[in-house]
This record gives structure tokens, sequence and C-alpha cells, in this order.
């Protein structure tokens, strides 16, 4: 049973109302599956931009995944590591800035 543990939360953080838009949060992004959502980009192991998305940088997309505007799920053959915000041929990177790669 659960006897002696403590809930911080109960339920899924699922984000925040910034500026009247909502902010999708990283725990949100773990939660879903690849063809929960319309905008996705699923990265091969194998790709460099997989490394910078984790360091928390921009990624560029290529003419056959892009472009993409607004929110994007970004997941690593079809598991979802977190969001990143489309501007046309570039990935705005949103990855959990504790979590990032030093």
């Amino acid at each position: 049973g659960f006897r002696g543990l403590t809930f911080l939360r109960n339920g899924l953080y699922l984000g925040d109302l910034k500026k009247n838009r909502f902010e999708p949060s990283q725990p949100f992004a773990l939660a879903l599956y690849k063809n929960d959502v319309k905008a996705v980009i699923s990265l091969p192991v194998a790709d460099s931009r997989l490394t910078r998305y984790l360091k928390g940088e921009t990624i560029s997309l290529t003419p056959e995944e892009g472009p993409v505007k607004g929110w994007c799920l970004v997941c690593v053959d079809g598991y979802p590591l977190g969001f990143a915000k489309g501007t046309g041929m570039a990935l705005k990177n949103k990855y959990y800035p504790g979590w990032r790669w030093q």
C-alpha cells in the first residue's frame, strides 16, 4: 500500500497560462504518446540534433520535417522528450532547464 507516503500533488501538471496563452509542462510531454498530438518531430537516436535539444539549444528542421509553427512534441524514436516551439524551420527549445545536459 501507500502507508507512510506523502503525496506532493495529485494528478498531472499540464502547464501554465502565461500572457493568456497555454504553455504545456515537461511532465505533460512525458505523459503523451507520439500519436496524441498533431505537431511531432521524432529524431533518431543517432541524430546530432538530439544532443543539441537535450542541451537546451534551438534546433533546425529539414525540408521534409518543416515548417512547424507553434508547440511541437519532440521525440526520440517515437518516445516523448519534451516540447519545443516551432518558428518555421527551427524549433525553439522548451526542454526543462533543470534537466538539460551541460
